[in-house]
Formats: C-alpha cells, sequence, structure tokens
C-alpha cells in the first residue's frame, strides 16, 4: 500500500487513465461519433453505480459537442438484465449509430452481437469479471482485461467511465467538471467496492466536498441533509437514487443529477422521498419473510425459491443481503420473472466467490453476471431443480471454507490498544477524519482500553456504557460510528459481553 495516497488521498495521484487498456481507443471512437453527429445512446446499469457513470459521460459528452445524446436506464421490474429486446427495438428505430454502456456490457456477447448486424456499434465501459469471449465491441474498456497494465483492478464503473472522460479531456484540452470525482466516489460506496487506492480517493473527495459542489443537486442535498454526519447522508442519497426506476428508459436519478433547475429538483426530490417513505415498509417485511424462512432450517447456506413472484424483483438484492449480513453466510434467492423464467440475486460474506460457483452452472443459465460476493443471473423455472441440486453440492464442497469465513467475522481486529490517559476525544475523532470514508477494505477503526472507568466514558460521551452496579473497570473495545463513540465488545470482571 502507498501510504502517502491512503493518508493523503488527493485527486492528483489517481493512476494515469491512459494505462487503462482501450481508453484511447474508445476515446478517438466517440469523438469520430461526435464530429459527424451520430446519434449517441448510453445505455447503463440501473443501480447507482450506473446511473453516476451514465451522469458522467452524458455531461461530457454534451459538454464536447454531441448534439444527438440520449441515455437508457432499464427498469428491472419490466426489463430483463442487459441490452434486450425494448432498447435494441428503441436504438433501431431512433438510428442510433454508436451505444455506449457503461457499468455493463462485459458479458453482453449476444445482443452487441445483434447490434453490430443491424449497423449500430458498440462501445463497453465495464468493471465487471470476464467470464466469457469478449463481445465484438469497437472499443473495451475494463480493468479485468488480460492485456491490462491498469495497475489497480477494482475501480467501479463510474471509476472507469471517468478514466475515460480523463483520456478525452486530455485529447480535446476541454477540462472534465468537478462534479465528476464526487459522482465516481458515489458509485463507488455505493457499489460496495474496495475504498483503497484510486477508490479510497474518489470516496474521500466525495464525503468532503459535496457541500461545495456547483451541481444544483447536491448544493440542494447538502443543505436538505446539513447536520447529518457525512455517512448517513451517503447512504441516505444511495437510498434515494436507486429507487429512481421509471419506464421507457428514464430514470429520476439521472434527471435529478443532470437538472439546472431548482423547481425541478425539488419536484423530483419530493416524489423520490415519498418512495423512500413507502420503501421503508416493503423492505421491513421482506425482511421478516426472508427471515422466518431462513429460521425453518438454519442452514449454512441459503437458498429460497420464490415461484409465485411473493418478492418483487425490485428486493431480491434486499432479501439476499439480509440474510448474508445478518447470519454472514451466502444466500441465493430466486423469484418468478416470466412464465417460465426465474431471476435471482446472490451474495456472500468476504472471500466466498460466486463467479465461480456461476460458472460450474452456466449451461443452465440464461445469463450471469456481477462480482464474486454479489451476483445474479436469469434461469429457465424448469432447471431450477438441477441448479438447486448443484449449488447444494458445491456448498457443501466450500462448507469447512463458509465455516472458516464465520469464525473470521468473529473475529475482532484492534487497530490501536489506549492507555488510561489516551482516551483524547477531540484526537481521536481527528484519526478518524483521516481514516475515514470506512467500508469494503477499509473498516472502522478499532480501539482496546483496558480498565476504563465507567463513569468516564459517559462523560466523554460514548453512547452505549453498559450497566454497572459495582461501578467497576471494565475493558471495553470501541470504534466511532456515525460520528458516535460506540462499545462495539466488552468485559466486566470475568464476563464478556458481544455488544449488537
Amino acid at each position: 500500500m502507498n501510504v502517502d495516497k491512503f493518508l493523503n488521498p488527493t485527486l492528483d495521484k489517481c493512476n494515469d487513465p491512459n494505462l487503462l487498456s482501450g481508453s484511447q481507443r474508445a476515446a478517438r471512437k466517440i469523438l469520430a461519433n461526435i464530429q459527424e453527429g451520430d446519434k449517441i445512446t448510453i445505455f447503463g446499469h440501473d443501480d447507482v453505480d450506473g446511473i453516476t457513470s451514465t451522469v458522467i459521460l452524458y455531461t461530457f459528452l454534451s459538454k464536447l459537442g454531441a448534439k444527438n445524446i440520449s441515455y437508457y436506464i432499464p427498469n428491472r421490474e419490466f426489463d430483463k438484465f442487459g441490452l434486450r429486446e425494448n432498447f435494441i427495438q428503441k436504438v433501431l428505430k431512433d438510428g442510433t449509430k454508436r451505444v455506449i454502456t457503461v457499468d455493463i456490457g462485459i458479458s453482453e456477447v449476444e445482443s452487441i452481437a445483434l447490434l453490430r448486424k443491424k449497423g449500430i456499434k458498440t462501445i463497453i465501459l465495464d468493471h465487471h469479471k470476464i467470464m466469457r469471449e469478449y463481445p465484438q465491441a469497437s472499443a473495451i474498456v475494463d480493468p479485468n482485461k488480460r492485456s491490462d497494465r491498469f495497475p489497480f483492478k477494482y475501480l467501479a464503473g463510474a471509476g472507469v467511465v471517468l478514466n475515460v472522460v480523463k483520456v478525452l479531456s486530455r485529447m480535446t484540452g476541454i477540462p472534465a467538471k468537478p462534479v465528476y470525482p464526487l459522482l465516481a466516489g458515489l458509485g463507488t460506496i455505493a457499489d460496495r467496492m474496495p475504498l483503497v487506492d484510486d477508490n479510497r480517493i474518489y470516496a474521500k473527495h466525495l464525503y468532503y466536498n459535496f457541500e461545495q459542489s456547483e451541481n444544483p443537486f447536491f448544493h440542494f442535498y447538502a443543505e436538505r441533509t446539513h447536520g447529518l454526519s457525512r455517512e448517513k447522508a451517503v447512504r441516505q442519497l444511495i437510498l434515494l437514487l436507486t429507487l429512481g426506476r421509471e419506464g421507457d428508459g428514464k430514470h429520476l436519478g439521472v434527471e435529478i443529477l443532470l437538472s439546472q433547475n431548482e423547481s425541478e429538483i425539488r419536484e423530483i426530490y419530493s416524489i423520490l422521498e415519498k418512495r423512500v417513505h413507502d420503501n421503508e415498509e416493503q423492505v421491513n417485511k421482506v425482511k421478516d419473510f426472508i427471515d422466518s424462512e431462513y429460521k425453518n432450517e438454519e442452514p449454512h447456506f441459503f437458498m429460497y425459491c420464490d415461484p409465485k413472484g411473493v418478492i418483487s424483483v425490485n428486493y431480491l438484492g434486499v432479501a439476499t443481503s439480509y440474510i448474508t449480513d445478518t447470519y454472514r453466510i451466502p444466500s441465493l434467492v430466486l423469484t418468478k420473472w416470466e412464465d417460465d423464467v426465474l431471476t435471482a440475486e446472490a451474495r456472500a460474506p468476504s472471500g466466498f466467490n460466486w463467479l465461480d460457483c456461476l460458472k460450474k452452472i452456466e449451461p443452465y443459465l440464461i445469463q450471469y453476471g456481477g462480482h464474486k460476493e454479489a451476483a445474479g443471473f436469469a434461469c429457465h423455472a424448469k432447471d431450477y431443480s438441477k441448479i438447486h441440486d448443484k449449488l447444494q453440492i458445491l456448498a457443501e464442497e466450500q462448507y469447512k471454507k463458509i465455516h472458516n469465513l464465520q469464525r473470521e467475522s468473529k473475529k475482532i481486529y484492534i487497530d490501536y490498544v489506549l492507555g488510561e490517559d489516551q482516551l483524547e476525544v477531540s484526537k481521536l475523532r481527528e484519526i478518524h477524519r483521516i481514516f475515514a470514508p470506512f467500508g469494503e477494505g477499509n473498516p472502522p477503526l478499532a480501539y482496546l482500553m483496558i480498565n476504563a472507568d465507567v463513569t468516564e466514558l459517559r462523560e466523554r460521551g460514548f453512547v452505549n456504557v453498559p450497566e454497572n452496579e459495582e461501578n467497576a473497570d471494565i475493558n471495553i473495545i470501541f470504534s466511532i460510528l456515525d460520528k458516535e463513540f460506540t462499545i462495539i465488545d466488552y468485559e466486566l470482571i470475568s464476563k464478556r459481553h458481544e455488544v449488537f
């Protein structure tokens, strides 16, 4: 690890975008399309990483002079994953000459071949693992390509797009907008990418600069969330944008980030806020339902098929994430998509590789993709029993690994042992600020303090000091979570306690 880059993560320390294989070729192709006045359509994945990727590219191509440009974000409630019939028919009808996929596309071999046959060429800007042959695209930018020289392989989709924009900026002399690193940071955090290297730079930049952003929506949102911790404000923003799915390729998350009109921003924000409120009730119902299914068996590998479609496609990720985050086990939930098609979302703790599992059952899948710990697929309902049996076998083969993961998840790694005279609240907050933001690959700092005084802890603002009738000293492990000094674990006399 580059210590200076970690402790002082400034934008000038990002890796050279020209090292990203295919970035210059993609930039040249895009500039040629703009010069010719070709119709360009950006196809983005329907999550926050895809939304921010779309906004970065759309706004910069517009700045370069693209007059005939549009975007398309599929609604997973109606559209299958990837470049499907609705989108293909739309671009054929509207005269699109160039499709640029962002945060998606690397597995779309058949769809891109069909577009090519129809006279529409494609550029792929993606960050997912390459599990099949390369699609027949004019240019492919993905740090996971075998020939790629980019030193950091865990960029989010928005990070990949930003690097291509940097190349375009160098070629044309037109500067990129200051909001782009903020958007890249938002997409990176939302996609749970490791917050190290370039990802840490973008995430840090978001946490400490969005209040000063000239983007009208960021400015509006900073005023609305004034007083919240940055961590909570970012979490709320991610949820808000996630719920912007519309129909016919439009997305309110994209629209609110593109808007320059305050009244329009307020109107869209009001719609999204209502969706957040309505969503909370549905999320709780899904969690309660899936939790009851888990507790029926309490397996070490959770797989549930909902052929009647009780769980909406939009809540598959909620269901699987809940099981994995709560019980630290791999989880898979399938629900009805069409009469004979099931769609699935899968999650797993760190170290488990869903893509390897899906690769082994590929003959039974219509399509699949994602990351090691967060993936998805579609299959014919008639093949579910075979998929179930084969995944159960794979799970048994990995049981020891899963068991080790469960034990590993219970360990608490101490970053620093504090002496009695080192509980300086302001100093610890400053250290927290330097190491933040926290997330995948960069967990919050954990401190061990021996023989802590209970009364002093309360006076210093610890939020969950345990009751202690004898007022005896205790050993504590604590972190700073959402600005609060929070005890994670403690030891009183001879008893050890876990705090959840």
